[in-house]
């Protein structure tokens, strides 16, 4: 039924008319809240929408992509470099996003399927047509039931020898062979009652049945909970894998885990006249204690009990606290991005790091190797309850300085942070990692950039939008 709304619902615009009624539907998706805040998502959908109106399908291929939208190097590394298709995953979520809307639903459809770079344009089924598709199946599995239950009321309960059976089930058998009318359709379910007369042999018969049945309805019921259970075993496994990969190296370390988490009053110490440094009564009460933000703290305690299901030892430090010496006991977890010292030293030489806007409160994940494409911004100087999104770093290094391991959990903001705790801990968001990873890479350097939505100040589910492996 699916393939066939889709033939009859892909449309290919002829006209320059119907060609500009694609751009205007265009534009009217990229000016939602799903498309509007990002640069890389519109560029790449609108470059491809273009291209496919103006019939140049064959250039739409992940390295021609990469180079022409990405502005890579003609000879990049697809496999390395999956920004092509880390970014049309995320267009086709928040395509679908977009028409799940009620007010979208009747909208021309510009969609991207999965595998391809090709969009396709889809006008909205009339109610009509829909009922019919759906319903030629169901007709004609309406008109099977009616004709077997037909052919079953007018045969005997029991035949009294082989001679009279067989002809009887031939006629039976050539009946199936003829159209069924409106009229013996409408008498199939009188004629069923009137030959099912009660007698012991159709009593007999029926518990026998009804046994069958009981039977039956057991065994399905079996062989469906062990395909769940076997269902449920592979993914277990699967899941295992992909987190073992990056986790390991953390839990397997001798000695405690270190978590180290954001301390807010480094930012309330500031010199005065320093950006982002606050002043008044308030302020100069707090700077005398020891902040942390409630979402970096909800961060931390679901990464304690990650640790702890799994039997790793670990001790509680605060950023303006902990020192090289504590880092170099044990592999290390740092949670909170801009505040946490530890995490503005260690990511500052790595390809995706943070950056700040000038003087303003605009703050970014920026790509070192494409820095023209401005990166992933959040401005921080807007009240809480505006944020859109925020995005976050997932990094697991292998630290030169200290020797040991380390896990950056690091958001713009403290949504971020949460968000990215969510993907460490989330075994389908480690797997979707582990699918643009190379193999073993349980010892290899990892940097992800991690995107959430915010609604009403909570973070929505963690994308993967960028990652690197070295």
């Amino acid at each position: 039924m699916v393939e066939a709304e889709r033939q009859i619902n892909d449309w290919i615009p002829s006209t320059e008319a119907e060609r500009n009624e694609v751009r205007l539907q265009l534009e009217q998706m990229l000016a939602s809240s799903l498309f509007r805040n990002s640069k890389r998502y519109p560029n790449l959908l609108r470059y491809l929408v273009e291209q496919t109106l103006a019939g140049n399908e064959d250039l739409l291929k992940e390295r021609l992509l990469g180079i022409t939208v990405f502005h890579r190097a003609p000879d990049y590394d697809t496999n390395q470099d999956t920004v092509v298709r880390l970014t049309a995953g995320e267009i086709r979520k928040r395509i679908a996003q977009y028409f799940h809307q009620p007010e979208n639903s009747g909208q021309l459809q510009i969609d991207l399927r999965p595998g391809s770079y090709v969009p396709v344009f889809r006008r909205p089924v009339p109610q009509s047509v829909r009922s019919e598709v759906s319903g030629q199946l169901s007709r004609e599995q309406l008109v099977r039931g009616r004709v077997y239950q037909l052919i079953a009321s007018q045969s005997p309960p029991a035949a009294q020898n082989d001679s009279v059976r067989e002809p009887e089930a031939r006629a039976g058998e050539s009946e199936t062979s003829h159209p069924i009318t409106p009229q013996q359709e409408a008498a199939a379910p009188a004629a069923a009652q009137q030959h099912f007369l009660p007698s012991r042999s159709t009593h007999r018969a029926t518990r026998k049945i009804a046994r069958f049945r009981l039977w039956h309805g057991l065994i399905a019921v079996a062989v469906t909970s062990a395909g769940a259970f076997g269902w449920w075993w592979y993914a277990g496994q699967f899941s295992h894998t992909s987190q073992h990969q990056l986790w390991a190296p953390i839990l397997q370390e001798p000695g405690q885990a270190l978590l180290v988490i954001a301390d807010l009053s480094a930012t309330l110490n500031r010199p005065p006249g320093t950006p982002g440094r606050q002043t008044g009564e308030l302020s100069e009460l707090l700077r005398m204690g020891e902040l942390v933000n409630y979402r970096d703290s909800l961060a931390q305690a679901e990464i304690v009990a990650f640790l702890s299901q799994h039997n790793k030892p670990y001790t509680l430090e605060l950023s303006t606290q902990a020192n090289y010496p504590d880092l170099q006991r044990g592999a290390s977890v740092l949670v909170g991005g801009l505040d946490n010292v530890w995490t503005m030293r260690l990511t500052e030489p790595l390809r995706y790091h943070f950056v700040r806007r000038g003087t303003t409160f605009a703050f970014a994940i920026e790509d070192r190797q494409y820095p023209d494409l401005g990166g992933w911004n959040v401005d921080l100087s807007q009240p809480a309850d505006r944020d859109v999104e925020d995005y976050a770093i997932v990094a697991r290094i292998f630290d030169q300085t200290t020797g040991q391991p380390v896990l950056v959990v690091a958001g713009l903001g403290a949504n971020g942070t949460a968000a990215a705790a969510k993907f460490l801990l989330d075994p389908a968001r480690t797997a979707e990692l582990n699918s643009h990873a190379p193999r073993d890479w349980q010892r290899l350097n990892m940097e992800a950039v991690i995107r959430t939505q915010i609604l009403d100040n909570h973070p929505g589910p963690p994308h993967l939008v960028a990652c690197t492996f070295w």
